[in-house]
């Protein structure tokens, strides 16, 4: 975090996963084309086990293609993941977030449109990372035990000025 203190103040960017480089390097967000496979989609989600891949044409997120759809859309509709087309399954209206806003935003977008994970791209409208529901809830648990310790210093007076 910078030199704000405390969860609220938490920025996208101080738990998101940002990319510098390609996307399926390790540490990269995971892409698609949308002429993929679904069957090629969640097998590299697997691989990299992660609940999403953004689908990208050139430079532009056209979707996202996450456990849920594929719950929804191939496995309960016995369709055949070898056979189908990630654009033809894939959620088009993503929700996307910008680094610098406040988690709790991203987090309450996510509430609000069912989502687990969100975009993050820069002004450019260019996906430079991803931030998932977990990652909140691991920042909000984080959060509530160092203010716990920083309360029960204080308690016991042990709290320096």
């Amino acid at each position: 975090m910078d030199s704000r203190e405390g969860f609220l103040d938490t920025r996208v960017k101080d738990i998101a996963q940002l990319t510098t480089g390609p996307g399926d390097s390790e540490k990269g967000v995971l892409t698609a084309d949308p002429s993929d496979t679904v069957f090629e989609c969640i097998e590299r989600m697997a691989d990299r086990d992660v609940g999403s891949i953004v689908v990208m044409e050139g430079d532009a997120i056209v979707g996202i293609f996450t456990e849920r759809d594929y719950m929804r859309k191939i496995a309960l509709k016995g369709r055949s993941s070898k056979e189908t087309r990630v654009r033809e399954v894939m959620t088009s209206k993503v929700a996307t977030v910008q680094p610098d806003d406040s988690l709790v935003d991203g987090l309450r977008i996510m509430t609000e449109i069912w989502c687990r994970h969100l975009p993050v791209v820069n002004d450019d409208e260019d996906l430079i990372g991803i931030v998932s529901i977990r990652d909140g809830v691991e920042e909000v648990i984080n959060n509530a035990e160092q203010e716990t310790d920083l309360l029960l210093q204080y308690i016991n007076g042990q709290y320096s000025v």
